[in-house]
This record gives C-alpha cells, structure tokens and sequence, in this order.
C-alpha cells in the first residue's frame, strides 16, 4: 500500500469517527431535551391537578351543610 493510499485511508476513518460522534452528541442532546420537555408537561399537569384539588375544596368548603 502505498503512503497516498494510507493517509486517504486515515483521513477517512477520522471524518467517519467525527462524524460518527456528531450524530450521537445529537441524539443525546435530543435526549435531554425530550425529558426536559417531559419533565415540564407533568410538572404543569401536577400544577393542574393541585389547583382542581384546591378548587373543590374551596366549593366544598362554601357549601352550606359543611359547616
């Protein structure tokens, strides 16, 4: 084989290994943000829940046979 061959080579496998990595750094960041964003819609779905809880006890609370 000759040198040409060898650094065309070489040059080639560390194009395929960056580009190798950037796929996965983007992957993993979609990760992160995929649970970030998952992360946020239960915390707004706990935050609904709370405020339902407090609603209907407040309504309970109004009712004349509670007290």
């Amino acid at each position: 084989m000759e040198v040409w061959q060898i650094v065309l080579y070489g040059t080639a496998a560390l194009l395929a290994l960056k580009s190798l990595a950037a796929l996965m750094t983007a992957y993993r960041e979609r990760l992160v943000r995929e649970a970030a964003e998952q992360e946020q819609e239960q915390r707004k779905q706990e935050q609904a829940r709370a405020r339902a809880e407090r609603a209907a006890a407040r309504r309970k609370a109004q009712r004349p046979e509670a007290a």
